[in-house]
């Protein structure tokens, strides 16, 4: 069995329903963690080939990448969000949702590049108290997509990916499959297209199906699957990968700008 490590969120549903539902035959044994659990349990090879957050890829940069698939958006995503009581350009104290690492560095791009601010980033838990104390907070997943349709009195909500594509003209990808070196899919690496095929295939099922279990109307749930996340990996998409890199290693001069590997047989 090859271990294969994904998110509970409902932008990765296209990509895993048809294998958790036995549409496409493979030998995946498939769990599920937070995005920056997630990429520890990668880099300890706990797991063999992981949906990742990018930041993690372009941090360790060891890994191949599983071509054509991604979690990527065009403009706006709704899932990962930054709420305020402020204008962008007073923030000082902005909180940042625990499980997120792309996003994270998506949020540091856009307020120390964009906009030349230097606030102070608190992680927290996204629960009741994320936003005390703070001028503003970043959310992502189902969270931030229940908070891009029903914030809190007061609060503003700003798009993380339609800022990026504003400013760059590009798409954001916020994962990939990452393989783990030694590692060979063989038959499973159809799989994965053939599900990505199929998962876009059914997506209204899909989103009638996941509406049900977090709470959405099906119209939401339609919407972010078919309007908002895409799911292809090519040119944009590297060329976003290797912009986001580049300016994270001008934030940070330990980082460095990526050989980005596509896995082959």
């Amino acid at each position: 069995m090859i271990k294969l490590g994904s998110v509970p969120f409902l932008n990765v549903k296209p990509l895993v329903f048809p294998l958790e539902e036995k549409l496409v035959q493979h030998d995946f044994l498939i769990s599920y963690t937070s995005p920056s659990n997630l990429s520890t349990l990668l880099f300890d090879k706990e797991v063999d080939l992981g949906l990742i957050p990018v930041a993690e890829l372009v941090k360790r940069g060891n890994y191949t990448i599983v071509p054509n698939i991604s979690i990527s958006s065009y403009g706006k995503v709704d899932s990962v969000v930054l709420l305020t009581r402020t204008e962008i350009k007073e923030l000082k104290t902005v909180a940042v949702d625990v499980r997120s690492q792309s996003s994270t560095a998506l949020l540091r791009i856009i307020l120390e590049v964009f906009n030349k601010l230097s606030p102070i980033y608190i992680r927290r838990e996204a629960n009741e108290k994320f936003l005390d104390d703070v001028d503003g907070g970043m959310l992502i997943g189902n969270t931030g997509l229940k908070l891009r349709y029903f914030p809190p009195d007061g609060y503003r909500v700003f798009d993380l990916g339609e800022i990026w594509t504003n400013e760059t003209g590009l798409p954001f990808v916020y994962a990939v499959y990452a393989v783990n070196e030694g590692i060979k899919l063989g038959r499973n690496l159809y799989a994965l297209e053939m599900a990505k095929s199929i998962g876009l295939k059914i997506v209204k099922k899909i989103a009638k199906i996941e509406s049900e279990k977090i709470g959405f109307s099906e119209e939401i749930c339609l919407r972010y699957l078919t309007e908002r996340i895409r799911y292809d990996l090519g040119e944009k998409e590297v060329t976003g990968i290797l912009t986001y890199a580049k300016l994270l290693s001008d934030l940070d001069e330990n980082r460095r700008i990526p050989d980005l590997k596509i896995y082959s047989e």
